[in-house]
């Protein structure tokens, strides 16, 4: 075998420096002699995502006419035929054996298509479709796929030769497997196949080599996919050295968070509230894909009568027309440009697994159609996170069939993103309805606080950029305020390194969330489609505010004779769409202490009663404000001595603030203001430090009311 494919090697060297300059094939049986013509070029030029390691590239059309007529019984020629990929990207087609046998496919004469029209008996595009492996290419010492020259006496155009099995008038075999790696993991090579020249005026022979996949990601992939063809011997097949472009890479998908209510309040209890919306947008048309070819029964389509059926629930598969799945040159235009499965080929099959996790794969079936995959971070405790089951919009007639509107279904939370469809597509029931009518189910949270979601594309249009939205909600339960929690039940977020309340949006599977690594994402077993995350999408999905009012007192004295009275009202109590709340008010006062003999900077913080273990009202802290009531401290009290300015948090909303400056009537002097109302604190923030602003970016709190 190692000297067999030095063989090959030194002659597929020779063969792309020959080219088509090589001589005419001889003449066998004395009838007129012509020149064997043969050109090769790209099927289809489809668009490759620039996330995906199994994009499908375009068909290889090779077209023969001319050439002399063999006797008949001879054995035809045949020559050794293999694909490189430019620019140098491994092909990720499926292995079907360990030794790099793939489910990459040579087809002769369209077989299966039944387009001929001259053709007499079961053979070219008529001929039922018969594998050829790797392994029987490879035989020495005489082939069982060899073939003989046959004739088909009753052809519109004149009795013409066809390809036979030795002895007798059965189609030869015509569906010839590649085999990945033997001239480098670019290659794909297909061994001893026939080439048998049409010689008659009028036909021609057609290979058809499909079901090559590339990936785009971590590689020389950025703009043009080219094939370039070699022969050997070149002179059987005369196209040695062609280049074809068979695909090129389009835009990447593009993903957003939408927060649609923000904020929410920590003390006001939701049930399934909307608080975001994931919206993915194809990067082209044909971006977003459906497993299958969309079909079925549920279109009024027979399911193909043989084994297996592709047809499931939700996510119909045809395998006869007008779908075309496997039928050579089906792939091309209309709803089969949205299809992650190549030519299907159910009778080429390789096992994975033993027992109940057997997996049973299929030449050219993809695991699944194109997934969405959204990762939650930071998820609080006392918080419940759901997702709703399907994407919004209008429900197609059909899910999984023809209809054009784009529609996706939940199919993994948490795991399994990864997991092919072995058996009936099944999606994910929701377990109750969102507040906008979609059906949702809780994600649960794994011990850093993350959880994921798994949406399968299973309607899309080929014709237009599909934009799919999903529903983020959350529940939670406010409790009354307590000593440890003033708030209520906590909802902070994690103490974990990753962003607060983020969701990180991608295709699925990628690496390390699926069951591959970037070591081993490019050939094998591995799920088809797999992606790469080519750039971080990312967005908070909601966002909580504590139950708390800040009020800014400009202007508070306690010394020199001066005293001020600090009041809060709390409005929490009146039916206008509030809730009763209450808490206490935590003072924060920056400024100075006037002595009898110097004057110093000054920052001092009054506690809130509820929030100390030896509280003294209006003397060591500010008291509880119950709803509807109004209470107040004297600054010679609590902040003896003290001038300047007084930021309070109070731990309630609808907090108002009134202050009285007087000389305790020494002079009758009085003067009185509203404290203005500062925009709220984040979560964790800090009374006076430097937080995020939405006007100018980094601010102080109080900019919005200066």
């Amino acid at each position: 075998m190692a000297d067999f494919r030095r063989w090959l090697t030194v002659l597929a060297v020779l063969a792309v420096m020959v080219g088509a300059a090589s001589a005419q094939v001889g003449v066998a049986n004395g009838s007129a002699n012509s020149a064997l013509l043969c050109s090769a070029t790209g099927a289809g030029i489809p668009e490759l995502r620039p996330e995906g390691y199994t994009e499908l590239a375009g068909d290889i059309l090779i077209s023969c006419t001319g050439g002399p007529v063999l006797q008949q019984g001879a054995a035809i020629p045949t020559t050794n035929i293999v694909v490189y990929m430019a620019p140098s990207v491994p092909i990720t087609s499926r292995f079907m054996s360990s030794n790099g046998a793939s489910d990459a496919l040579l087809i002769i004469d369209e077989a299966g298509s039944n387009i001929a029209t001259g053709v007499a008996g079961n053979y070219g595009p008529k001929a039922p479709q018969t594998l050829c492996t790797t392994a029987q290419q490879q035989a020495l010492g005489g082939s069982p796929c060899n073939a003989v020259v046959g004739m088909d006496a009753g052809a519109t155009n004149g009795p013409y030769e066809v390809a036979v099995l030795p002895g007798g008038t059965t189609p030869a075999p015509n569906v010839y497997q590649g085999k990945i790696g033997d001239f480098g993991s670019q290659s794909v090579t297909f061994y001893n196949v026939p080439v048998l020249p049409p010689a008659t005026s009028g036909v021609s022979r057609v290979f058809r080599i499909t079901n090559i996949r590339v990936p785009v990601p971590g590689g020389n992939l950025s703009g043009t996919l080219q094939a370039v063809i070699s022969t050997s011997p070149s002179q059987v097949l005369p196209v040695a050295g062609t280049a074809i472009n068979i695909g090129v890479v389009g835009p990447a998908m593009s993903a957003a968070v939408k927060q649609v209510k923000t904020p929410f309040q920590q003390c006001i209890p939701q049930t399934r509230s909307l608080s975001a919306n994931i919206i993915f947008t194809e990067g082209f048309a044909t971006g977003f894909k459906t497993r299958v070819v969309p079909g079925g029964a549920a279109n009024g389509i027979p399911s193909p009568p043989s084994s297996p059926n592709f047809t499931y629930a939700g996510e119909a598969q045809n395998l006869v027309a007008p779908f075309n799945q496997n039928i050579p040159g089906g792939l091309y235009g209309g709803f089969a440009a949205n299809s992650e499965s190549g030519f299907i080929y159910p009778t080429l099959t390789t096992t994975s697994g033993s027992g109940s996790a057997a997996q049973t794969y299929y030449a050219g079936l993809a695991d699944y159609g194109s997934r969405l995959k959204a990762v939650f971070y930071n998820i609080p405790a006392g918080l419940t996170l759901y997702v709703s089951t399907t994407s919004s919009g209008t429900v197609p007639t059909y899910v999984g069939g023809t209809p054009v509107l784009p529609y996706a279904v939940l199919v993994a939370t948490n795991s399994g993103e990864a997991t092919p469809d072995g058996t009936a597509f099944t999606p994910i029931a929701s377990t109750g309805t969102g507040s906008d009518g979609l059906g949702s189910i809780a994600l649960s949270a794994n011990s850093s606080g993350a959880a994921t979601a798994v949406w399968e594309v299973t309607n899309s249009n080929p014709s237009a950029t599909d934009v799919l939205t999903f529903s983020v909600y959350i529940s939670y339960t406010a409790t009354a305020p307590t000593t440890t929690n003033p708030y209520g039940t906590p909802i902070t977020v994690l103490p974990t390194n990753l962003p607060a309340n983020d969701v990180q949006l991608s295709f699925a599977p990628e690496p390390g969330g699926g069951t591959f690594t970037t070591a081993n994402a490019t050939q094998g077993q591995v799920p088809t489609p797999r992606f790469a995350v080519v750039k971080t999408q990312e967005g908070a999905w909601t966002t909580i505010n504590l139950c708390q009012t800040t009020l800014l007192y400009p202007f508070v004295t306690g010394a020199s004779g001066f005293d001020t009275g600090i009041a809060v009202a709390n409005t929490s109590w009146d039916p206008f769409g509030t809730v009763n709340q209450q808490g206490s008010c935590k003072l924060y006062g920056y400024g100075v202490s006037i002595g009898s003999s110097a004057t110093t900077a000054l920052q001092t913080t009054v506690p809130g009663c509820d929030q100390i273990s030896n509280p003294l009202p209006m003397t060591n802290c500010f008291p509880v404000v119950p709803p509807g009531q109004v209470m107040s401290v004297l600054a010679s009290s609590v902040l003896t001595n003290f001038q300047g300015y007084v930021i309070a948090v109070c731990n309630f909303q609808y907090a108002h603030g009134y202050a009285a400056v007087t000389d305790l009537g020494l002079r009758n002097l009085w003067s009185s203001y509203l404290a203005l109302e500062l925009a709220p604190l984040p979560s964790g923030a800090v009374p006076g430090t430097v937080v995020g602003s939405p006007r100018t970016g980094v601010q102080s709190i109080e900019e919005l009311v200066h």
